[in-house]
């Protein structure tokens, strides 16, 4: 037997005690526990272990270090933790039982820019006893060469940001100070660390289904809902190790038909000419085109969003081209085309043309047979079935553009269903909790291929263009090929087999099964493998491919006898089909989140009629006040109504709700999104809820007094009923989310009152000027700023706002009083409103 043969014989993990934090029993995913092992293994061995997780998340890193130091408790050299979960790190600090590990044996210590250590706890006895653990979030900070020394092992997780000169650096300072062990927790097994490292590790894990269905049957503990578990990322892990076990379905969603599959096409056939062309001609100008406009196709391909909100927050984000900006990239190129590289002017001018109209047909057409519609459908069939939706956008902006599309054009939509829709990027998808279906943008860009493993779903769905599909069969086969490679197999003789026959591994395949990786299996079929099973068609044959969840669903055009608009809701505020502008209804002002006033006919006693010159009335409450005129000294004044005189002139806002129309409208032309979304959030909500629930006005007023709030009942009444944009309070509108349960406004609730008073105060500093122009025409007064300025922050001035309604109507006008009359008692409907009279 050779020396490794007999230290496995001595191997002998270490039972670690019952943990617990924050006076809670510390529980893991049923995997961790024989990934416990392998850790404990690495450091009696000094082995380097690689372990492919079945989840896409490495999170307990924090026990596995602990594991580390109990397996050698003889020694006191530390275990060093590479990884972006801090969560990690807290919670090693207050790990116990009986005693604070990080206070009473083994500090915890992180790595400072200048690589010396900061310490998070000291000994409670000894003050300088060296740290037991040593944690940092990046790959950049590793140890001075006096503290490395002593390491005994590495817990390397690969989810950490990679370079490849921060790798050579690692691995330049591992050998420097002969580590004696590293332990590397891959999620991404095409990914560079696995890549570099696979050959040269003494063995590597990765869990099978049949692996995970075996340990969840051997697992004795009960999980419920109502219990509390720390950390609080266990429950998910299990509920993912669940799903993984179970098998998952993975499914195409082709985009078949429609103007913008036949522009991609086109496109695609320019770009294959313009790559012709550069290898022909051999010059560097148009290799540079076929860069540009690979990632300007790559960008368009992966569009989920409208364009214009796509350009609107790749435009904010600072390491983001906007995709209208890469069809200018093209076209720069192709008129700086210079000697030889000229020739090719044709093929660039092609592909310029195409992604010209490739962006028209997503802008200029009604038709949504591309990857949002798509998108769109499947977000309606979920919420029809109360089910949950993941959605995978390639980056925060394109996540970022998809939900301020679906907050401004699909607000009545996204309000009754967003809590069943679920938006987020590679960085989000590892800490996402479990859903119904999972959506992928298309095939993941290269750094991102590990997407295809998400466990967050039971259905997998890939958008994709039939000039994707060559590029998704690329990733599956090289996935699933990884898999078959890396998974420990039972009839292999040597170190690794020995190894995980000495600990107490789980049976990877059904017994008796002849496991031969070398058998052929399809290259998009898992087999028993922890790998990716989909059907791919071939291009020119896509619509054979298999059927989706959502199939019995469609979006169909405007133009249509069923709008788009019937099929997603019927209220949505409605845009211009010719273009992508807003365009609010006027008609049906204020009406985002208002609910039909129950008693419209109610009586308001003590009121004065005030007509005017141009035919026109007003019916007030004897104490509320008019704005006067005053000639003399060039200002206005504020008088009940019950004292306004004939030949008085009044200054009159004729339509409030269309002035802040106007506002909202030039916010969202001028690419100001995320105030419209948030500012429409809480009223959209709230009327949802209400809905929901049936409440009555009573039951309205009852669920708010229970959260602390003592209003009037006209106050309560004007919220039930959505008359106001905003509560006066802040308290109030917390409340009001309390009450109702709207999490979303709760988690952004800052954000929704800072949009809500930004809105407010722009409408009334754009009516205050207003009126003082009147004034000034009145007055004959110079109004001294031509253009006097808004809204310093977003620069706006009075120019960039239309005084007038859509029928070009001013929205402040100045009136002669004719005559002010006592007229009693009139219904609440007819009170502050201006109305034609004869």
């Amino acid at each position: 037997m050779s020396r490794s043969d007999a230290s496995l014989k001595r191997l002998n993990p270490i039972e670690l005690p019952n943990l617990r934090l924050k006076d809670v029993d510390y529980e893991l995913p049923v995997s961790e526990n024989f990934h416990t092992e392998i850790v404990q293994a690495s450091v009696a061995l000094g082995k380097d272990i690689g372990i492919i997780t079945p989840t896409l998340h490495s999170g307990f890193l924090d026990y596995s270090a602990l594991a580390a130091l109990f397996q050698d408790m003889s020694s006191l050299t530390p275990v060093f933790i590479i990884s972006p979960n801090t969560s990690i790190r807290d919670r090693y600090e207050q790990l116990e039982n009986g005693m604070q590990y990080s206070t009473a044996k083994w500090p915890l210590a992180t790595v400072k820019a200048d690589k010396e250590l900061s310490d998070r706890t000291k000994h409670a006895r000894s003050s300088d006893a060296p740290p037991g653990v040593i944690f940092t979030r990046y790959s950049t900070r590793l140890p001075n060469d006096d503290i490395s020394g002593d390491i005994r092992t590495v817990l390397y997780d690969d989810a950490v940001k990679f370079e490849d000169d921060r790798w050579e650096r690692f691995q330049e300072w591992r050998d420097r100070n002969e580590i004696p062990s590293t332990v590397y927790f891959i999620r991404d097994p095409l990914g560079p660390v696995y890549q570099r490292v696979k050959d040269d590790l003494d063995a590597v894990w990765a869990w099978t289904p049949h692996g995970l269905q075996t340990i969840l049957s051997e697992d004795t503990e009960t999980r419920t809902k109502s219990r509390e578990t720390v950390p609080g990322a266990t429950k998910r892990e299990h509920q993912l190790i669940q799903q993984k076990a179970a098998g998952q379905t993975h499914q195409i969603h082709a985009c078949t038909d429609g103007p913008v599959v036949d522009a991609f096409a086109d496109l695609w056939s320019a770009f294959e000419e313009l790559e012709d062309a550069a290898d022909d001609i051999n010059e560097k100008q148009l290799y540079v085109a076929v860069g540009v406009a690979k990632r300007a196709i790559n960008g368009f391909t992966r569009l989920l969003s409208s364009l214009e909100y796509s350009d609107n927050y790749r435009s904010e984000h600072g390491k983001a081209t906007t995709l209208s900006g890469r069809i200018s990239q093209v076209e720069h190129i192709m008129d700086g085309l210079t000697g030889d590289a000229a020739a090719g002017r044709t093929p660039v001018e092609h592909v310029h043309h195409a992604l010209c109209e490739l962006r028209d047909a997503l802008t200029e057409t009604n038709s949504q047979k591309w990857k949002r519609g798509a998108v769109l459908t499947a977000m309606q069939k979920v919420v029809d079935e109360n089910e949950d939706l993941i959605v995978v956008l390639p980056d925060e902006p394109a996540r970022q553009a998809l939900q301020a599309d679906l907050r401004i054009k699909r607000t009545d939509f996204y309000s009754e269903g967003h809590q069943h829709i679920h938006l987020h990027t590679p960085r989000s998808l590892p800490n996402a909790e479990p859903a119904d279906h999972l959506l992928l943008y298309g095939p993941p860009k290269y750094q991102h291929r590990w997407l295809l493993r998400a466990p967050q779903a039971p259905y997998v769905g890939v958008l994709a263009y039939g000039h994707e599909l060559g590029l998704l069969h690329s990733q599956v086969r090289a996935l699933n090929n990884e898999m078959r490679e890396s998974t420990p197999n039972p009839n292999d003789d040597g170190f690794q087999s020995q190894l995980f026959t000495e600990l107490s591994t789980p049976n990877l395949f059904p017994t008796g099964d002849e496991i031969d990786p070398s058998q052929s299996l399809a290259p998009t079929s898992s087999g028993p493998y922890d790998g990716i099973s989909i059907e791919i068609p071939e291009q020119d044959n896509i619509e054979a491919g298999s059927e989706t969840p959502f199939d019995d669903y469609e979006l169909v055009e405007r133009e249509s006898e069923r709008s788009l608009d019937g099929i997603i809701d019927g209220s949505v505020p409605d845009f211009d089909s010719g273009s992508t502008t807003y365009s609010p209804d006027t008609s049906n002002s204020g009406s985002t989140g208002q609910r039909n006033n129950g008693d419209p006919d109610r009586q308001v006693e003590g009121c004065v009629e005030v007509r005017v010159k141009d035919k026109k009335a007003i019916t007030l409450r004897s104490t509320d006040t008019l704005e006067i005129v005053d000639p003399d000294a060039g200002t206005t004044v504020k008088k009940p109504a019950s004292s306004v005189r004939s030949g008085e002139q009044v200054v009159a806002v004729e339509d409030r709700d269309a002035i802040r129309d106007s506002v909202e409208k030039l916010l969202l032309d001028s690419g100001h999104l995320d105030i419209i979304g948030y500012a429409r959030m809480w009223k959209k909500q709230l009327h949802t809820e209400i809905e929901r629930r049936e409440d009555s006005l009573d039951d309205f007023i009852r669920r708010l007094e229970e959260e602390g709030l003592e209003k009037r009942r006209s106050t309560y009444r004007s919220w039930y009923y959505g008359e106001v944009h905003l509560p006066k309070a802040k308290d109030s509108l917390h409340a009001m989310a309390r009450a109702y349960e709207m999490e979303e406004v709760l988690g952004e609730f800052e954000n929704v009152w800072t949009a809500n008073h930004k809105i407010q105060n722009i409408k009334t500093g754009f009516i205050d000027l207003l009126k003082q122009r009147s004034q000034e025409v009145l007055t004959a007064n110079d109004g001294g700023d031509v253009d006097p300025v808004i809204d310093k922050d977003l620069d706006i001035r009075l120019s960039d706002l239309d005084p007038t309604d859509d029928s070009g109507e001013p929205f402040v006008r100045v009136h002669t009083v004719t005559s002010v009359e006592d007229v009693g008692s009139v219904s609440m409907s007819s009170v502050k409103r201006w109305r034609d009279i004869d």
